[in-house]
């Protein structure tokens, strides 16, 4: 992550059920809603500059089995 100096401010404007998304998340992992929203970015950067690059990405279920991940397109 950034340094703390290196931090922009940033308000978003969320549902209400993206917000208890992301409150469920933050106490399940025992972190901030703050960590939660800049690691779901980092993430989501992650995972398009691989798709960007030709990759796909495949989720593997419990079972072994795999699913391919469909995202929209720009």
């Amino acid at each position: 992550m950034a340094d703390a100096n290196d931090t922009v401010p940033v308000t978003a404007n969320l549902s209400k059920d993206l917000f208890e998304a992301l409150v469920e998340l933050a106490n399940k992992r025992g972190v901030s809603a703050n960590t939660v929203l800049q690691d779901a970015i980092a993430r989501e950067k992650y995972l398009s500059d691989r798709e960007d690059d030709g990759a796909s990405i495949l989720i593997e279920e419990k079972d072994k089995t795999f699913k391919k991940l469909f995202r929209k397109k720009k």
